[in-house]
């Protein structure tokens, strides 16, 4: 039984991350997967100190060359979450940048400002009319997630793309007509389509889901995370 149950087990790639601390072949994979899939969040919390998107790409290179380089090392088993890992990873960063940039200038009149080590349950760094910049990066990084979860959902119904296309609003609520009208315009019965996007939602769920699951280390933290995430891609923007 005991050996059922281990030959089923599949770690996720962040649990499978954790468990080689990056250093198996397998888990450098993974974890370059796991940065190429949200650079974006990256780049945006950069951009929170105003500076410009070339400025902001450079620096979420340099960031990630230097993760995929040094691995993730003994992380803070308190930090389950590849969001949490990676913001704080991304702090202590931008921290010693900036330290060596103080340095390097020091006497020189040039005005620094300070980013601030810490968690993603840390204040961080405040930017001028941003409530919390930690929620910035989640409400981000949620953002690539659900975008991750809908190529994947658009993939699998990529035998009818104009179907997709035409059902695709009612998965965000931003559906502009009436599903009898697009029942007419695909050629189809009205209870088909409403049946089809029932089908689309439960899918869209499980994907988005999927990617929460692969981003942490406990399966105990999905729910928290996935309501966490869409707590914050709800939010205003502007908190």
């Amino acid at each position: 039984m005991e050996s059922n149950n281990a030959s089923t087990f599949h770690p996720t790639q962040w649990t499978l991350v954790l468990r080689s601390r990056g250093e198996s072949e397998d888990a450098k994979v993974a974890l370059s997967e796991l940065c190429e899939a949200y650079y974006v969040p990256v780049v945006a919390f950069l951009r929170r100190d105003g500076k410009g998107d070339d400025w902001a790409r450079e620096h979420a290179h340099a960031f990630f060359e230097s993760v995929l380089a040094k691995g993730v090392g003994a992380p803070d088993p308190e930090l389950g979450r590849f969001r949490s890992y990676l913001l704080g990873a991304l702090k202590h960063f931008m921290s010693k940048l900036s330290d060596a940039a103080v340095a390097a200038k020091r006497g020189g009149g040039a005005e620094h400002v300070a980013f601030v080590e810490g968690t993603d349950t840390s204040p961080g760094l405040r930017m001028p009319g941003v409530c919390d910049d930690t929620l910035i990066f989640d409400r981000e990084w949620a953002l690539t997630l659900i975008g991750r979860a809908l190529m994947a959902l658009e993939a699998e119904h990529s035998g009818k793309p104009s179907h997709f296309a035409a059902l695709k609003p009612w998965l965000a609520g931003g559906a502009e007509c009436s599903q009898a009208k697009i029942a007419q315009t695909l050629g189809i019965s009205e209870t088909a389509v409403k049946v089809t996007i029932y089908r689309l939602r439960v899918r869209f769920r499980e994907l988005i889901r999927t990617e929460v699951a692969a981003t942490v280390d406990d399966p105990a933290d999905i729910s928290a995370e996935l309501s966490h995430l869409i707590a914050v891609a709800s939010a205003s923007p502007d908190g």
